[in-house]
């Protein structure tokens, strides 16, 4: 199944953002994005200091790519199988 999903992208000191449709059957990990310097390019894009950010390790064949995107890991977990909630506690 693929997810869309924002990814923020930065090449060549020249942050962006574009779609990105990622196979769900090739996600390896999801983790909350801390680096402070990739979150300060996206809130130059445009984004709310509300906006959540997540690295996401992608398996493409014998290697793999970790892209950072603009959605909480529980944002991704959701779109991945909508029928399962995360628990709280």
């Amino acid at each position: 199944m693929l997810i869309k999903l924002i990814e923020v992208h930065n090449s060549f000191a020249n942050p962006s953002i574009r779609e990105l449709y990622v196979n769900t059957s090739n996600i390896v990990s999801i983790t909350e994005e801390v680096h402070t310097s990739i979150i300060e390019e996206a809130r130059s894009l445009g984004f709310s200091d509300l906006t959540k950010f997540s690295s996401i390790i992608i398996q493409e064949g014998n290697r793999t790519r970790t892209v950072t995107v603009a959605h909480s890991p529980q944002e991704i977990y959701k779109k991945i199988d909508p029928s399962k909630t995360l628990l709280k506690g």
